[in-house]
């Protein structure tokens, strides 16, 4: 099972993106440029892939970029995005067909580049939701499914079970917030909470399973057996260092000490993953639904 720290630093940071989006636009903006540069740095950049340093980088000058102008527009409307995205993946075409190392790996540079644009800049989304008329009540909303889903991935049980009692529980907080809390019952139909906070929260689900996926795929945690685990009963009458072999009766190297793949290949990007990852997914499902729902 992952750490528990790390769905916990999610859930921290949901109830910080929280109480920001709370007091203001510019400190929300603040949390989500932090969340654009975990992911840029710590997810794209130190991935094992070719060229994944520069898509790192350019996505983070594109997603800084679309905060900044969503903040000083203040714009619900997806056009930073668009008007940011653009340019950037025409720039990564153009880097890539003056690269002088030849053509080798080209199609999966370019979807690597344009890829991780799209999801360092999918974040200002939160933003764009919080500049609508009920945008605090929605964020909020939405990052109650973020932080519950979170903390429910913490638990020692199946992953499907934790995983689905987060959405649940995020959904019936959604409903006795927005029955005890007049302002918010105002602004958001219950209904509407309830949906909001359920999709925000199944997203965030869909991410930790993203980053168990790409765990298990690395190897990352599981243990790796010896081939010859069966024949080494006898090790103990073998010499020091050596182990009987079977049959043949001759002396081999030692090989039944426990190793884990984790040990010779740990990517570096699943840790920051699991925290920042869901705020990511989640960001399309709550702009979404807010502007259907709310308002």
């Amino acid at each position: 099972m992952p750490s528990a720290r790390l769905p916990l630093a999610a859930a921290a940071l949901a109830a910080v993106l929280g109480l920001a989006s709370t007091s203001g636009s510019v400190l929300l903006a603040v949390g989500i440029a932090i969340v654009q540069i975990v992911f840029a740095l710590g997810v794209v950049g130190s991935s094992d892939l070719s060229s994944a340093r520069a898509a790192g980088w350019l996505g983070l000058t594109a997603g800084i970029g679309a905060l900044v102008w969503i903040e000083l527009s203040g714009t619900a409307d997806l056009t930073p995005m668009a008007g940011v995205l653009g340019p950037t993946v025409l720039a990564a075409f153009v880097i890539q067909l003056l690269r002088r190392d030849g053509r080798s790996g080209l199609n999966t540079a370019l979807s690597l580049v344009v890829t991780a644009c799209v999801l360092i800049v999918m974040p200002v989304l939160w933003l764009s939701l919080h500049t609508t008329p009920e945008g605090t009540h929605t964020v909020t909303l939405a990052l109650l499914g973020v932080g519950t889903v979170a903390l429910a991935e913490a638990l020692p049980i199946s992953r499907a079970v934790r995983r689905v009692v987060g959405v649940l529980v995020a959904s019936t907080g959604a409903a006795v917030l927005v029955s005890l809390v007049n302002t918010l019952g105002e602004a958001v139909p219950a209904v509407s909470a309830v949906v909001i906070a359920a999709f925000a929260g199944v997203m965030s689900a869909v991410a930790f399973a993203v980053a168990d996926r790409l765990a298990g795929e690395s190897g990352l945690g599981l243990p790796v057996a010896s081939p010859n685990d069966d024949d080494l009963s006898g090790a103990a009458d073998a010499e020091p260092g050596l182990t009987a072999s079977g049959a043949g009766g001759v002396a081999a190297p030692a090989t039944n000490v426990p190793v884990t793949a984790a040990a010779t290949n740990a990517p570096a990007s699943i840790a920051p993953l699991r925290v920042v990852g869901p705020f990511v997914a989640a960001a399309p499902a709550a702009y979404v639904l807010g502007q259907l729902l709310v308002g």
